[in-house]
């Protein structure tokens, strides 16, 4: 009888680690160009493949990227991948991946797109795959913290924001503190900073009506 083939365990390697940890902690924020808002669409931010492969080369100048054959549809539309290979100059190496169809500024895909139609969207897939790895991250869920920093304690403009509005709405702290899962205010990471201070806006909303009514 055939034995079940036991899954392989996955472990990073410190590598691996290294290059996770250095990329999510880029904030990429004062590198991002954007494309005007239109009647059809808001304002689209992006992170251009220029700038994240500097980033990329200013920590690890050993990396390289190649781009496999296009995927061509039987509708004419098209998917680019690309491999990037992330290196320090040293032996060790990190590989990662991304596949991108060819679309337009409204994220339609292009049926027989041109060549720089093709190349563009080669370009995002490049800074797609630098996401996998670390590399601005949080773009692709609208956040403005980078990805490596969400565990970090608030600032002390946060803290004294959050303060404000414990003392406003007269909330008790211990009670909050518990909410927020911390015994100070100072260790709430910053990925919490936002729901403690929407919870807190959303009591002084609800007292200020009590007060109109």
């Amino acid at each position: 009888n055939d034995k079940a083939e036991t899954p392989t365990e996955v472990v990073a390697t410190p590598f691996a680690v290294f290059v996770w940890e250095t990329l999510s902690r880029i904030d990429v924020s004062d590198h991002m160009d954007y494309i005007e808002a239109t009647t059809k669409r808001p304002e689209i931010g992006y992170l251009s493949w220029s700038r994240a492969w500097m980033l990329l080369k200013r920590n690890f100048p050993g990396s390289t990227y190649s781009h496999r054959q296009d995927l061509i549809h039987d509708d004419g539309t098209v998917e680019v991948e690309v491999d990037v290979v992330i290196q320090n100059g040293g032996p060790e190496t990190q590989f990662t991946n991304a596949r991108l169809g060819v679309m337009d500024n409204w994220f339609n895909p292009i049926p027989h797109p041109t060549a720089r139609q093709t190349n563009d969207a080669r370009q995002r897939a490049l800074v797609k795959a630098l996401a996998f790895a670390g590399l601005g991250l949080n773009l692709w869920s609208d956040s403005v913290v980078p990805v490596g920093k969400l565990d970090d304690p608030i600032s002390e403009k946060q803290r004294e924001i959050l303060e404000a509005l414990v003392k406003s709405t007269e909330t008790e702290e211990h009670t909050f503190l518990n909410w927020c899962e911390v015994d100070q205010l100072a260790d709430l990471p910053v990925e919490r900073f936002s729901s403690a201070k929407g919870l807190l806006e959303a009591k002084a909303k609800r007292q200020a009506k009590a007060k109109e009514s």
